[in-house]
Order: structure tokens, then sequence, then C-alpha cells
């Protein structure tokens, strides 16, 4: 491996009238190709895990930082068939017509059988408007699922197979027009014209992790990642 560049004096995004010109780290607030747009990102590999940031419902239901490489998360639920959901509040994210968004996470879950789980989007505690990976019970396959009002939409079935105690990678990138879903890192499907209130909710969301058991599973986080532009 080679040596890796090195810009001593930093690299900023900012145009030299801004004030972040001489920051040496790039803009965290502006988008520099277009000054009206900004950025706005929650990224966690769960190293660290602020009480508040999540949550949790389900009788006895836990969601805390467990030992891994690389940093972990563990939902454990509380009993057996005890539905148990992690949502972090209050929602910061919305998908808006020409600006981009991102979303990534990556988890396991101890077993895979009757129980069912999903990660992804949810407008906080309410399960009514959101977009996420699923797998029902009994099937051992990831569908991506938009849920508008209360009304779910399948909008790609058999993305991908779990196993019990593997970690899936899963994403979604939406690039202002076209929705692409992303499974370990690579494209794997494209939904194009991608309608915000008609194949996406319209409502404030945050990453949410869920799993309803069928006996005592778990469900791992490794990491995860949202993003997008927004009108500054």
């Amino acid at each position: 491996m080679s040596n890796p560049t090195r810009l001593y004096s930093g690299l900023s995004t900012a145009y030299s009238n801004e004030v972040f010109h001489s920051y040496p780290f790039p803009d965290p607030f502006h988008t520099a190709s277009l000054q009206s747009l900004g950025g706005s990102s929650y990224m966690n590999d769960f190293n660290t895990l602020i009480s508040t940031d999540y949550t949790v419902t389900g009788t006895s239901s836990t969601f805390a930082l467990t030992s891994g490489v690389g940093g972990m998360a563990l939902m454990t639920p509380g009993g057996t068939t005890t539905a148990t959901v992690a949502y972090k509040a209050p929602t910061s994210f919305q998908f808006q017509a020409g600006n981009r968004f991102w979303y990534t996470t990556r988890f396991q879950a101890s077993g895979v059988g009757a129980n069912s789980f999903y990660a992804g989007l949810q407008a906080g505690s309410s399960a009514s408007d959101g977009i996420w990976f699923r797998k029902v019970a009994s099937s051992a396959l990831i569908d991506l699922v938009s849920v508008i009002g209360g009304t779910t939409t399948v909008l790609i079935a058999g993305l991908t197979t779990v196993t019990a105690a593997t970690f899936v990678e899963l994403g979604l990138y939406y690039n202002g027009t076209d929705l692409i879903v992303y499974v370990a890192n690579a494209g794997v499907a494209r939904i194009s014209g991608f309608t915000i209130g008609t194949n996406v909710t319209s409502a404030l969301l945050g990453p949410v992790f869920q799993m309803t058991p069928a006996a005592t599973e778990t469900m791992t986080i490794d990491f995860v990642g949202v993003a997008q532009e927004i009108a500054r």
C-alpha cells in the first residue's frame, strides 16, 4: 500500500468569502458546489451510544452497546415474542424531491425463522410512515417496503436472503429522482421516478430497528448512517 496523500493545510470546501474558508476541514453545514444547499447527517458506528438517542419499546427490552470489533449495539427483546422497537427521536430526516438522500446499516439476527424484524427509517414512534428493509415471520427473505399513512407497499421483494448470526449490509440512495438499492454495498436495483408522497412518505424520519422474536433471538447492529441534502 502506498503512503497517503498528506494535506498539511487541511481540505476546505468553502468559497473564499465564506465563514469556513480557512477551516481546514470540509464545511459541515453547506455544499460548496451549490451554496443554497447544505448537508445533515447521523452516523453511528456504536463505539458510543447516548442513552437518550434511542427510545426503546417492549416490556423489559433493551438497546445498548455490546462488545465487538468496530463497535456494536445489541437489541434484546424483554421476553419470548415481545415486540421490540428502538427508534431515534426526535426525527430530523425527510425525503425531498430533487435533494439527495442516503441510508445504510449493517446488522444481524441471532436466529432466522419464525421471527420478524426490520431496519430502516421511521416517523419516530409511529410505524405508519417510513421505509425499511424487513423480514417477515417464517421467511428468510429481505424485502424493501414503504409505509405511507399506514398503507404498506412492497417496493422490492426478495432483495437478499439472511441467515442466522450473519451480518447483512443494506442501503438506499435517492439521487433526487430515482432510488438505488444496495446489498453488501453494491447497487442491485433502481426504482425510477421515485415520488415523494407516492412511493415514500414525506414525514420526518429517523433510524429504527425492530424485532419480534419467536423465542429468544436478538439483533446486533454494527453501524447505521443517514444523510441528506437540505435547503439552507
